[in-house]
């Protein structure tokens, strides 16, 4: 069977797009991930990636062609036509490895620390009691298989030139979202930024209206006019996330400090990159949200890269956390790839401030396995770096626990998983066949009556 290989809509107009090379020939074997063509695009340079397995054929479009989105170019095939294989990965050092303790944070590597992966800060903060075997520490593992299958599916059609738009994807993150989400309740508010769908997911939201929102259809979140970078379900306390480096951190202040001034005991998080903590807005919302003593829960998802610049070039710390000191609040730095460790974090943290102690700081050390958006390939990172963050993955280590320490059969969870692919896939038909926007709902919402 042929599948189309497609243009996907890259350039920030939609326009055309010119191939400047093939990185591979008719009958060459490639696998999901690989490298096929470059672009050119009014906005930058992109490759394309094979969106499944198989042999390449019938390139329609050499070199120097300008094609449109959606336009076919090639097709893959699932047998082989004069197929040349490709040569083996060499084998990859032993990763650093992170090491939770009860009370304490400790750093483990069994070589010299690799640039930007920097040691954890230890704390004396006493640790929550671990998810529930039997109950959160599976739900927290079908989450996590939710935002990984739904991520790479979207991330498989956009490939294809069926996703309108662009992504900011978050395969490799999810444990950060779902050990702080997992210690929230549903009143509880989170703010998130331009890569949102991993927090919506993990607070509850609806994936149909997520999904919906994504293709701008009228039963989006947003109506359609959000798109994937402002998804919002108020109904679980997901506030609208906000496309511009760090501007949620003092929306999230305000926020919180509005809970304290009504007198109830509900809390805000706010989520950010490691970009965020270099600008103003990071500044001066954790400092007046600890002289108001604001029931708020700052958390950096610390990836490395703001966009394509490494923390290196930005910062000369080696822990976000520590700027936590600055403004006299609690600050700690956890291993961002195991969701119990980010869990541990989040309860003390989330509970000083629901008691009135006010805010804390979460640095959690985790890498985005997808460029910064899916118009970016990538290619900054060091493959290395990413093959030794990839064998920490947060899924499969709970995996690994779950039926190492508890005895859950592979059976159960790979039921979990098709269960969760089922629910992917019924968004997007829902999105799919969700009517568009009427014209004459343009102007909703715009002015306040």
């Amino acid at each position: 069977m042929k599948h189309p290989i497609v243009v996907p809509h890259l350039g920030a107009t939609g326009g055309d797009v010119k191939i400047i090379e093939w990185l591979v020939a008719e009958g060459r074997k490639v696998e999901a991930g690989d490298t096929l063509f470059v672009v050119e695009t009014d906005k930058s340079t992109s490759e394309i990636e094979a969106f499944r397995d198989g042999f390449v054929s019938r390139i329609l479009c050499a070199a120097g062609s300008l094609c449109a989105p959606g336009d076919v170019v090639a097709f893959l095939d699932e047998a082989p036509d004069n197929a040349v294989d490709e040569p083996e990965t060499p084998a990859h050092p032993e990763p650093r490895i992170a090491r939770v303790t009860r009370g304490r944070i400790r750093s483990k590597s069994p070589s010299a620390s690799q640039p930007g992966e920097n040691k954890l800060v230890e704390t004396e903060r006493p640790a929550a009691d671990p998810l529930e075997p039997a109950g959160q520490l599976l739900e927290a593992f079908r989450t996590m298989v939710l935002i990984r299958r739904y991520e790479e599916h979207l991330h498989h059609l956009f490939l294809q030139g069926l996703v309108p738009g662009t992504l900011h994807q978050c395969q490799g993150q999810e444990a950060a979202a779902v050990g702080v989400c997992a210690a929230l309740r549903r009143d509880d508010l989170i703010y998130s930024t331009h890569r949102p769908v991993g927090h919506l997911i993990a607070k509850g939201a609806s994936l149909n209206a997520i999904t919906a929102e994504i293709w701008g259809k009228a039963t989006g979140c947003a109506g359609g006019k959000g798109g994937q970078m402002h998804l919002a379900d108020f109904s679980v306390g997901a506030m609208v996330s906000n496309a511009i480096v760090g501007a949620n951190i003092p929306i999230a202040t305000g926020s919180a400090m509005g809970f304290r001034l009504l007198g109830v005991d509900r809390v805000v998080v706010s989520f950010f990159g490691d970009g965020a903590a270099n600008i103003g807005a990071f500044h001066e919302g954790l400092n007046l949200a600890a002289v108001q003593r604001a029931p708020v829960v700052f958390v950096c998802e610390n990836n490395l890269y703001a966009a394509s610049t490494h923390i290196s070039m930005t910062m000369l710390i080696e822990d976000i956390a520590d700027r936590a000191a600055s403004y006299g609040i609690p600050g700690v730095a956890v291993d961002g790839m195991d969701v119990e460790a980010v869990y541990r974090a989040a309860v003390p943290a989330i509970d000083l401030a629901r008691k009135g102690g006010g805010p804390t700081l979460i640095e959690c050390k985790t890498y985005r396995y997808r460029g910064h958006s899916r118009g970016d390939p990538g290619g900054y990172r060091d493959r290395e770096e990413q093959r030794r963050w990839k064998a920490r993955d947060p899924i499969e280590r709970l995996t690994a626990r779950l039926k190492g320490d508890f005895a859950i059969a592979q059976e159960h969870l790979e039921a979990v998983e098709r269960a969760q692919q089922e629910i992917v896939e019924a968004a997007v038909a829902f999105a799919l066949a969700s009517p568009d926007p009427p014209p004459a709902s343009t102007l909703e919402h715009v002015f306040s009556p």
